[in-house]
């Protein structure tokens, strides 16, 4: 999955110097976005108990994260893991197929 993570890209951050650059601004931008659209979603779920707001921004602040850092995105999917009934839903926004039975 982490290969794949990286071949999104083409190969833009190995060809050259300012493609690594960008690269590393939008991974930078994005893992900054998702922790705080985390941090911002406890108190946001906390204060619209009856319109859930906060779960879905977290999850989209765990995608992000997840998507923009090789090692976090290890770690998220083998937490999720853990907790086959959160897995089953959210499987498909970390890139994971359905599995063959």
């Amino acid at each position: 999955m982490v290969t794949a993570m990286n071949e999104s890209l083409n190969g833009w951050a190995q060809r050259n110097a300012f493609g690594a650059i960008v690269v590393l601004i939008i991974r930078t931008v994005c893992v900054a976005v998702g922790l705080a659209l985390i941090a911002l979603a406890v108190p946001i779920g906390f204060l619209t108990p009856f319109i859930p707001i906060g779960l879905p921004m977290g999850l989209l602040g765990l995608v992000l994260v997840a998507a923009a850092s090789k090692t976090l995105h290890t770690y998220i999917t083998n937490t999720l893991r853990r907790f086959p009934w959160v897995w089953k839903r959210v499987r498909f926004a970390f890139g994971e197929k359905e599995p063959a039975e």
